[in-house]
C-alpha cells in the first residue's frame, strides 16, 4: 500500500506547456535569438551577391538613379519644385522598398527555410527575423541615398532625427508580425502570395508616395486612413524637417501592438502545423 502511494501517477506533475505558452516563447525566444538569425541573413546577403564587385550596393545605384528620373519627370507633372520634390519622393520610394520587400518576401519565408525546419528545432519567428533582418541591411545601403537627400535639402540639425533609428526599429518590429501572419497563411494556401503582390501593387499607387495628399483636397483621407503612409511619415516627416509626426507615432504603435497579439494568437493556433504544411 505505502509503495502504491509513493509511485502514483500525478498527471498534473507532467503537464505540459500551453499552445499559447509554447507561441510565446516560440515569438520571444526566437526574437531574442540576434546571434542565429544575424548571421543567417547576413549569409543571405553575401550568397546573394556573391561575386559580385559592389554586391548590394547595385540595389543602391539603381534606386538612386531611378529616384532621380522620377523626380525630375514627376516634378514637372505635378508643377513642383524639383528641390521639394525630389527629396520627398526619394525617402518615399526607399522606405518604400523596405516595407513592400518585407510584405512579398513574408509569403515565402517559410518555404524557403524548409530544410532547416525540417531538420533544425528552431522557433519559427527565427526565420521571419531573419527575412526582415536581410532588408533591413539592404535598407542601410540604400540608406546612403537618404544621407546624401539630407545634406542638399535637409533643415538642419534637429532633434526630431534621433527618432529614426527608433522608426526603423518599430518598422523590423512590424515586419515579424507581418511575416508570422503571411507567413503561416501563404504556407497552408499558395495562392495568397498572388493576391499580396497584386495588393501590394495597388498600394503602392494609393500611398501618398509619389503625390502629396494635399493634392487630394477632400479627398486627403485616403492618405490619412492609410498605415503604409504612417510609417512611411515616420521617417520622411524628420529628414525634410516637417513637423513631428505624432498622429503617426501613434498610429503605427497600435498597429504595431495589435499585429503582434494576432500574430501571437495565430502562432498559438497553427504553429505545430507549419512543418506539415511544407
Amino acid at each position: 500500500m505505502i509503495v502504491e502511494q509513493e509511485f502514483e501517477f500525478n498527471a498534473e506533475s507532467l503537464s505540459l506547456p500551453s499552445p499559447l505558452a509554447r507561441a510565446w516563447a516560440d515569438m520571444v525566444g526566437g526574437i531574442a535569438m540576434v546571434a542565429v538569425w544575424g548571421i543567417l541573413g547576413w549569409q543571405d546577403i553575401r550568397q546573394r551577391y556573391r561575386r559580385s564587385v559592389l554586391g548590394p550596393f547595385w540595389l543602391t545605384i539603381s534606386t538612386a538613379i531611378m529616384v532621380g528620373a522620377l523626380g525630375f519627370v514627376y516634378s514637372g507633372l505635378f508643377k513642383q519644385p524639383l528641390g521639394e520634390y525630389l527629396p520627398y519622393i526619394g525617402v518615399g520610394m526607399i522606405v518604400w522598398a523596405l516595407i513592400s520587400s518585407i510584405a512579398n518576401e513574408s509569403c515565402s519565408v517559410f518555404p524557403m527555410a524548409e530544410g532547416m525546419i525540417k531538420q533544425i528545432r528552431l522557433p519559427l519567428t527565427v526565420h521571419v527575423c531573419r527575412m526582415v533582418w536581410r532588408n533591413i541591411v539592404i535598407f542601410g545601403h540604400n540608406a546612403i541615398i537618404l544621407v546624401v537627400i539630407y545634406a542638399f535639402y535637409g533643415k538642419g540639425l534637429h532633434v526630431d532625427l534621433l527618432t529614426i533609428p527608433f522608426a526603423v526599429l518599430l518598422l523590423a518590429l512590424n515586419g515579424v508580425w507581418v511575416g508570422v501572419l503571411l507567413g503561416i497563411f501563404c504556407t497552408r494556401f499558395r495562392d495568397i502570395a498572388q493576391i499580396v503582390a497584386n495588393m501590394i501593387q495597388l498600394l503602392f499607387f494609393v500611398t501618398p508616395i509619389m503625390w502629396s495628399p494635399a493634392v487630394l483636397g477632400e479627398r486627403a483621407w485616403i492618405a490619412t486612413y492609410n498605415p503604409v503612409y504612417h510609417y512611411i511619415e515616420l521617417i520622411r516627416s524628420p529628414i525634410l524637417g516637417h513637423p513631428f509626426p505624432a498622429v503617426s507615432w501613434a498610429v503605427t504603435f497600435c498597429i504595431t501592438a495589435l499585429g503582434l497579439l494576432i500574430a501571437l494568437a495565430a502562432l498559438t493556433r497553427y504553429r505545430h502545423r507549419v512543418a506539415y504544411w511544407l
